[in-house]
């Protein structure tokens, strides 16, 4: 009788570990090993949802319930990020009813970390609705919040407030009639060190944190397009946050005014642009934030009918009080190469080159251009070098073809 073939030796379930970390980016290789054996899928399910968020709609809600609720679900451990996305109704409304049936057994899923929430109408919701997002998702660390609007901004202050274990919030295109709070009615959760606030009353949301006798080590600040209105809360906000704040990104574009575009319906862009980054500078002291190390200064150039060019002289203002700043971003916008030197608001690349090259500054160590649409980065790459000869031979510049990042 012949013998029978040796058995393979047994690899350790770390080794497979290792191996599925190497594909942990490529969901459809993560998806292959998941229906390798039973231990394998395992591993494979755990960075699929790591990526992956549950995006969840009117069109597709209840059918995920109905796998959640399944007797042979066993992923819903693994689920991280969720996104909410209600739907626009006649009227200009948001419709919120949909998520009246599934949203207690959303707020069971125990392990989810991200959320989205967008397109709603805070006052027109469910009480119950309102008291699960409100009391659920006990694990949550970063909250987004988009196109979102609440009848006070008490209501928004509760619902951050109700999230103890938050370190990110993204607040974008929101909007409330009421801009009082409670001094002492929550407290901001201490563990939050990353804010971005877009197209919203900043002012209100940086007066309730300035209002807290302690603010969280907030180092990550993404303020968008700044306005007049905003900048005495901005200043004071910043000026709390003294050495806690690591990279600030900010704008000086009327693209992005927030509740308060009507006022600025008539005002040319360069002059809303011209007068913020004045009030900005007069009313925010960057030396008061010794540890900033980064700044990014989005829509630098945005195409050829909105230029922050024109508050291209008060970057020096702005910058040279930074004592530790070590990178300068900028975003650029253009269609056409020709846009880096824009006949109306030109820009003095020789007065920015002698800046970033100036002793105040001898800390600065790179100016990273993130630049966005249909031109080639070595172009950009080849003009800039050679309007900031003296950056470029420092190695100073580098190019990147997307939008900038904070972190």
């Amino acid at each position: 009788m012949a013998n029978a073939a040796p058995s393979l030796p047994s690899l350790p379930a770390e080794l497979f570990d290792i191996i599925i970390v190497q594909v942990q980016d490529d969901i459809h290789a993560l998806a292959a090993c998941g229906l390798v054996c039973r231990s394998w899928l395992v591993s494979s399910r755990y960075h699929i949802f790591k990526t992956t968020p549950v995006s969840l709609r009117p069109g597709n809600a209840q059918q995920f319930i109905e796998l959640v609720n399944h007797p042979s679900s066993t992923f819903c451990t693994h689920v991280r990020s969720l996104e909410l996305l209600s739907s626009h109704v006649p009227g200009g409304s948001f419709d919120a009813q949909w998520l009246d049936p599934i949203i207690g057994t959303l707020a069971r899923l125990p392990c989810v970390t991200d959320m989205l929430i967008a397109n709603i109408q805070w006052g027109n919701m469910n009480p119950r609705t309102k008291s699960a997002l409100l009391h659920g998702f006990p694990a949550l660390t970063h909250l987004e919040l988009w196109s979102t609007h609440f009848d006070s901004v008490s209501h928004l202050v509760q619902l951050i407030c109700s999230k103890p274990l938050l370190h990110i919030l993204g607040l974008d295109d929101l909007a409330w009639e009421d801009p009082s709070f409670e001094i002492s009615a929550c407290r901001v959760p201490y563990g939050l060190h990353s804010l971005r606030l877009s197209n919203c009353y900043k002012r209100d949301i940086l007066d309730w944190l300035v209002s807290h006798e302690a603010l969280p080590p907030i180092h990550h600040v993404q303020l968008g397009a700044v306005h007049p209105e905003d900048t005495h809360s901005i200043g004071r906000f910043l000026a709390r946050l003294g050495p806690d704040l690591f990279t600030l990104q900010l704008e000086f574009s009327s693209l992005d005014a927030g509740g308060d575009a009507g006022i600025y319906a008539s005002i040319p862009p360069q002059k809303i642009a011209q007068r913020t980054a004045e009030d900005f500078c007069a009313r925010v002291d960057l030396a008061q934030n010794p540890a900033l190390h980064t700044v990014i200064l989005d829509k630098f150039i945005y195409y050829s009918d909105y230029q922050f060019s024109s508050a291209v002289a008060w970057i020096p203002e702005l910058v040279s009080p930074i004592p530790n700043l070590k990178e300068l971003s900028f975003g650029i916008a253009i269609r056409d190469i020709g846009e880096l030197h824009p006949e109306e608001n030109p820009i003095d690349w020789a007065a920015l080159d002698d800046l970033f090259c100036d002793p105040q500054l001898a800390g600065l160590r790179a100016l990273r251009f993130w630049v966005a649409d249909r031109v080639e980065l070595r172009e950009v790459a080849r003009v800039l070098s050679h309007s900031l000869p003296r950056s470029s031979q420092r190695g100073m510049l580098h190019f990147h073809l997307e939008p900038p990042r904070l972190v």
